[in-house]
């Protein structure tokens, strides 16, 4: 159960951090 909630963690995290970071680049760089 722990593992299996960790991988969604992980999972979801990723693809966050990334857009995240995208968008914090498009601002600063318009």
């Amino acid at each position: 159960m722990t593992d299996d909630a960790s991988a969604r963690y992980k999972r979801h995290r990723f693809p966050a951090e990334i857009i995240a970071h995208a968008v914090w680049l498009y601002y600063r760089f318009p």
